[in-house]
C-alpha cells in the first residue's frame, strides 16, 4: 500500500536543507509521496516571504515534494500553536497522509512526545506559573522549563529547557499536540536537522539556515555561498524572477502603508487587532509618528517580553487588516476548510484524484473556477487573495503590482 508522508513548510527560499529533509522524510516514514503545506504570501515570523508562493512552490516540486498546498494566511502569520493547528488539520482532512514529518534539534519523538502531553494537559497552577514568569520578563521557553520543575519528572524538565529554546523542537510539540486534539490517525516522525540552527545568520557549508540564506541575498544578492546553498533549480528560478525585476520582498517594502495606517489609526481600533494589548498599543502609536519605516518601528517598540518576531506579526495582522474576532472564527474544529493547491509534479497529480474522493472540503486548483457558498470558507480564503494583493504592492515593476494574481495563476505542474 503506497503511504504519504505529510510536511509543514515556509521553503523561505527553498534551500539544500530542504531538499535533505523531503528525502529524509520519506525515508524515514517509507513513504513514496510527500504533500508539503506551506505558508503563502507572509510566513509565520510575520514577514514577507522573500519570493512568491508560486515561486517558491515550483522549487519544492522540482526537488522531491509531489504536492505543496498553501496554509492558508489566517494561520501562517501566528504563534506555533495556531500555526501548527491549521497545518494539522489540512493533512488530517487530506484523508491520505500517514505521517507527519519535521525537522527537529532534538530528533526524539518521545521526547517531544511527553512534553506535547504534558503541556496540552497544564494544570491550572501550571499556567499561573507560566504566566507569573512571562509577567516578570521571563522568556516563554524558561518561564515553562521553569514551571515544569513542579509538575514533570526530572529527564523531562532537566532537558526541557534545551527543548524549548529552539523553534523546531517548539513546533515538533505543537504539531503532536494539534494531533492529538484532533485524535488523528497521522504518525509524528521527528528526524534530526544537520549542521545549521533555525537562526543561524552566516553561511558557512552547503547546509544553511533560511535566515542566513536571507541575509546573504540581501546583502549581496546570489552570491557564491546563496549558490551553494540552493539548488540549482532554486537558483533558476530566482535568477528568473530577478531579470523580470521581481526583487526580494522584504518588511521595509510596506512602510508606507504601515506608518499611515498606524499614524491615523485610533488606539481603540488598534486594540481589534491580535497581540495589541497591556499597552503596546501606545508604544506602537508613540514610535509610529516617530519612524521613518518598518526597521526602525521595530527596533523602537520591541522590548525584553515583546520580541521582535512578537512585533512583526502584530503588524502583519494590522497590514493585511486581520483582527481578533476573525482568528476567533477560524479556530474552530471545522477550519482550515479548504485545500488551495499551488503545486504538484506526476505523483501529486494522483494524490489530487484521491484527495478528491476523500477529502470533505474543496480543493481548490483554478481560483477563477471557485464556488463556494460557506461565508466561513469564503471569509479565510478571501484573506489569501488579499495577502497576495498586498504583497505585490512591495514590488517596483507596474505589472507585478496589480491585484488579482492568484485567479490568473494556475498551480505550477512539473512534469518529470
Amino acid at each position: 500500500m503506497m503511504k504519504t508522508v505529510g510536511i509543514v513548510s515556509e521553503y523561505n527560499p527553498f534551500h539544500n536543507g530542504h531538499k535533505y529533509h523531503i528525502r529524509a522524510a520519506k525515508e524515514a516514514c517509507g513513504a513514496d509521496y510527500a504533500v508539503c503545506i506551506m505558508s503563502g504570501s507572509f510566513v509565520q515570523r510575520g514577514e514577507p516571504s522573500i519570493f512568491d508562493k508560486w515561486s517558491r512552490s515550483k522549487s519544492a516540486v522540482m526537488n522531491g515534494a509531489d504536492l505543496v498546498i498553501e496554509l492558508p494566511v489566517v494561520y501562517a502569520c501566528q504563534p506555533a500553536e495556531i500555526f501548527a493547528a491549521g497545518a494539522v488539520k489540512i493533512l488530517d482532512s487530506l484523508g491520505v497522509v500517514d505521517h507527519i514529518c519535521f525537522g527537529s534539534e532534538l530528533g526524539d519523538t518521545g521526547a517531544l512526545h511527553r512534553l506535547a502531553n504534558l503541556l496540552q494537559n497544564e494544570p491550572e497552577a501550571f499556567k499561573h506559573l507560566v504566566k507569573g514568569q512571562l509577567g516578570r520578563g521571563v522568556s516563554y521557553p524558561k518561564a515553562v522549563s521553569n514551571a515544569l520543575s513542579h509538575y514533570a519528572s526530572e529527564d523531562i524538565h532537566d532537558a526541557a529547557d534545551d527543548i524549548l529554546k529552539n523553534p523546531n523542537n517548539v513546533l515538533g510539540i505543537e504539531y503532536i499536540k494539534a494531533l492529538k486534539s484532533l485524535n488523528s490517525s497521522i504518525t509524528p516522525v521527528a528526524v534530526k536537522r544537520i549542521v545549521s540552527g533555525y537562526n543561524d545568520n552566516t553561511i558557512a557549508g552547503s547546509i544553511a539556515s533560511a535566515t542566513a540564506i536571507r541575509n546573504e541575498i540581501k546583502e549581496g544578492g546570489i552570491s557564491d555561498k546563496v549558490r551553494m546553498s540552493l539548488p540549482g533549480s532554486s537558483i533558476d528560478i530566482i535568477s528568473a524572477n530577478l531579470r523580470m525585476n521581481r526583487h526580494p520582498v522584504y518588511m521595509n517594502d510596506f512602510s508606507d502603508i504601515l506608518l499611515y495606517k498606524l499614524r491615523t489609526m485610533e488606539k481603540s481600533e488598534l486594540l481589534k487587532y491580535p497581540n495589541v494589548k497591556e499597552g503596546i498599543e501606545n508604544r506602537l502609536k508613540k514610535y509610529a509618528a516617530a519612524s521613518t519605516n518598518c526597521e526602525d518601528l521595530i527596533e523602537a517598540v520591541k522590548t525584553k517580553r515583546y520580541t521582535r518576531t512578537y512585533i512583526q506579526r502584530l503588524l502583519c495582522h494590522v497590514l493585511l487588516d486581520i483582527k481578533n474576532a476573525d482568528i476567533s472564527m477560524f479556530k474552530s474544529r471545522e477550519c482550515p476548510s479548504y485545500v488551495r493547491v499551488l503545486a504538484f509534479n506526476n505523483n501529486g497529480k494522483k494524490l489530487i484524484k484521491m484527495i478528491m474522493d476523500c477529502c470533505p472540503y474543496p480543493v481548490i486548483s483554478k481560483v477563477a473556477d471557485f464556488r463556494c457558498t460557506d461565508k466561513r470558507i469564503i471569509k479565510m480564503f478571501s484573506y489569501d487573495i488579499q495577502a497576495t494583493d498586498i504583497y505585490n504592492l512591495a514590488y517596483r515593476t507596474s505589472e507585478f503590482r496589480k491585484a488579482a494574481e492568484d485567479y490568473f495563476t494556475s498551480p505550477y505542474y512539473h512534469r518529470e
